[in-house]
């Protein structure tokens, strides 16, 4: 089950990514102004890119904010599960 949870959380929202700059290069190259912004959130923040592409739209309001918030604590989530998933390993085979 683990492995199914880091397939989606790695690769779900930079497929999502792609669809949409595939679908509409003009707006995701107007959105982020350049290609090399959309390249560094493609490969590490991606789930903070694409919500803000979605809000974006809309302006930043408050709820907004808060689903770009929750974007990136996924992101950073994705990020150190691998740091602590390690941690524990390391720690159990001490005993």
């Amino acid at each position: 089950m683990g492995c199914a949870m880091t397939v989606v959380g790695v690769l779900m929202p930079r497929f999502l990514l792609l669809v949409g700059w595939s679908n509409d290069q003009a707006y995701w190259g107007s959105l982020l102004g350049s290609p090399v912004w959309l390249l560094g959130g493609f490969l590490f923040f991606p789930w903070t890119t694409f919500v803000y592409g979605i809000v974006q739209v809309n302006g930043l309001s408050f709820l907004n904010i808060v689903f770009l918030v929750a974007a990136f604590l996924l992101d950073l989530g994705t990020w150190g599960v691998g740091v602590f998933a390690g941690r524990k390993q390391v720690t159990s085979s001490y005993r």
